[in-house]
């Protein structure tokens, strides 16, 4: 019989799946990881001799180890050669309330948008998020991020998290994603890119916030120069999305 391992994961009894993740928010002695499109609630592995377990819990953005054996994950540290977040204001903590993001660039791809930085209840890290919403009755629009330098051949997981806003009796179908886009140098601005845009993540008709939808996948980089991360925003009048947690991080 030709199981696969995933398979074998997904079953009860004795197997397990390990698996990356990047933890989201930190309580206690237990973490939330995003792991691909899916978050969820995993136990720490504390070390023996340790006198304050607390001290072993990793922060939010940190990249971590973690398996599943039957319902439960358990993280098991944090994982080396992989880099940290390397795009600036990735939770959009550096602007003031009603301004447009430090660090980000808006492009109307379609229509007019506006992004501005909101502090609203719900947040998934830190206590701001970039709330994008459009001027004309359909936009399409790109919110790019700072630049990061890459290698050919490199390997890249972008990662992000949206939620919805829908006024009464609007449709609830506003569509995101995230790209990825490449240029020659860190002074060059969309559209002129050196390679077509690669979308490594989508979500179609996002929910209304909270809860929040992770969109998250890897990309291998096409050409040595420059990587940003854009977060596309697919709105009607009477749509809004609210983006946080924008993470770049390269593997190996």
């Amino acid at each position: 019989m030709n199981t696969s391992a995933v398979n074998l994961a997904a079953q009860g009894g004795p197997w397990a799946q390990i698996r990356t993740g990047t933890v989201v928010e930190a309580s206690g002695t237990s973490v939330t990881v995003l792991v691909g499109s899916a978050v969820f609630t995993a136990s720490i592995v504390i070390p023996f001799g340790i006198p304050d377990p607390s001290a072993a819990v990793p922060p939010a953005g940190t990249l971590v180890a973690v398996g599943r054996q039957d319902s439960s994950w358990t993280v098991f540290g944090a994982v080396l050669g992989a880099s940290g977040n390397l795009i600036v204001n990735g939770s959009f903590e550096n602007s003031a309330t009603g301004v447009a993001p430090s660090s980000w660039t808006l492009y109307d791809v379609s229509g007019t948008s506006v992004a501005i930085v909101e502090r609203p209840p719900f947040v998934v890290v830190g206590e701001s998020t970039a709330a994008v919403s459009p001027v004309s009755a359909t936009a399409v629009s790109l919110l790019y991020s700072s630049p990061v330098d890459v290698v050919a051949g490199e390997r890249y997981q972008l990662s992000a998290f949206v939620g919805a806003e829908y006024e009464e009796g609007v449709a609830q179908d506003a569509d995101a994603a995230v790209l990825a886009l490449w240029f020659d140098d860190a002074s060059t601005l969309y559209p002129t890119t050196t390679d077509p845009d690669t979308t490594v993540a989508t979500a179609t008709d996002v929910i209304p916030v909270p809860p929040w939808t992770p969109v998250s996948g890897t990309v291998t980089a096409p050409v040595s120069g420059v990587l940003r991360l854009a977060l596309r925003s697919s709105l009607a009048a009477g749509q809004a999305f609210f983006w946080d947690f924008a993470t770049v991080r390269r593997f190996g």
